[in-house]
């Protein structure tokens, strides 16, 4: 009769390893998971401000090309217009349609302000047209950039950990993909920043 309680006992002690040997098991899977999820979220977030500050530098470089350019505003405000008069016969809803305007107006700007954009990978981050750069930095093309944040988006979905802002930007130097600024000086030179 003992034997059979120990063997009981056994059994059972068993089955609950099994069942805590499992959920190990999920909990890494998950953890694993999650910890992907969290590099790929490091990347997407510095993409993420790179090009809101790029569309904020946009669209304060389209209303100065208003301010010097004044034949463009009609073309903004009709775009805007068109916009919301659409909104507005397809949804009947004013609010709606005063909100595509708005976004129609603020687009027709970002596009006016548009430019071939550089990415400061220094001793600070910035973005900026490629005609108002410094020479004391590493800057790098807007394009090449979004190619390496992609690239190193890829290395960090299949597991590999990135680190801190540091450790990505120090990464994305090492890319491959990246394309320099580079600029004429005065005496025609080239000059790598």
């Amino acid at each position: 009769m003992k034997a059979t309680n120990w063997e009981n006992a056994l059994k059972d002690l068993r089955h609950r390893l099994d069942l805590i040997q499992s959920r190990a098991h999920e909990d890494s899977v998950r953890f694993e998971e999650l910890r992907e999820q969290i590099e790929s979220t490091k990347i997407r977030f510095l993409a993420y401000q790179f090009d809101t500050r790029r569309k904020h530098l946009a669209h304060s470089r389209g209303l100065e090309s208003l301010a010097e350019n004044k034949k463009s505003l009609p073309i903004a405000l009709g775009m805007a217009a068109v916009g919301s008069i659409l909104t507005g016969i397809m949804t009947r809803d004013g609010i709606a349609a005063a909100n595509a305007g708005k976004r129609g107006l603020r687009g027709a700007l970002m596009r006016l302000g548009e430019t071939d954009w550089a990415v400061c990978l220094g001793k600070h981050l910035a973005v900026a047209s490629e005609n108002h750069i410094t020479r004391d930095d590493v800057w790098v093309t807007w394009g090449s950039l979004q190619t390496a944040l992609h690239e190193l988006e890829e290395r960090a979905k299949s597991g590999a950990p990135l680190g801190s802002l540091y450790n990505i930007i120090s990464e994305l130097k090492k890319s491959n993909k990246l394309l320099f600024v580079i600029r004429l000086s005065k005496d025609r030179t080239a000059v790598q920043f």
